[in-house]
């Protein structure tokens, strides 16, 4: 969940607040907290705010984390992707076309083996946003990208 809460307290005569970025819940329930925070606009008072919502964080049992920008190469790559989260983009057959063409590594450009690009790319694109295809996203996405087959993710039927 973006921007999930504000937190706020008393610093002298001022109230002082910060929104974290995303609360997480994970699978196996625990709750984190995330600020992204630019490493080059870490100041002072941010690392205060910080350090605030990490201790009210701790005491109700939640993990809280800072982490900087991610590599532009992976955020570029994981944009992309999103465009085809939509289950619209899945079929059933042709996902499993190509989860038997990668279940051994290979260039993402094999993929033409399972049918017209128009039609069969939109479906990888679908499978590595969904973690049935894998590959190194901090490498720009292409012809060359090396693809294989993943376990099906917990919760991706």
């Amino acid at each position: 969940m973006g921007r999930p809460f504000e937190l706020t307290w008393p610093e002298g005569k001022e109230q002082v607040g910060h929104v974290p970025d995303l609360l997480c819940r994970m699978l196996e329930g625990q709750v984190v907290v995330i600020d992204c925070h630019s490493v080059s606009r870490t100041n002072e008072k941010f690392r205060r705010k910080a350090a605030v919502t990490a201790a009210a964080c701790s005491q109700i049992g939640w993990d809280y984390r800072l982490v900087g920008e991610p590599d532009p190469v992976w955020a570029a790559n994981l944009r992309w992707l999103a465009g085809y989260r939509h289950p619209r983009f899945g079929d059933e057959h042709l996902e499993e076309v190509l989860v038997s063409l990668f279940a051994a590594a290979q260039p993402l450009s094999a993929a033409r083996q399972a049918g017209d690009p128009i039609r069969v790319r939109p479906v990888l694109f679908h499978l590595l946003w969904r973690g049935r295809l894998g590959a190194d996203l901090g490498l720009p996405l292409g012809e060359t990208t090396v693809l294989t087959a993943c376990a099906d993710p917990v919760g991706a039927a």
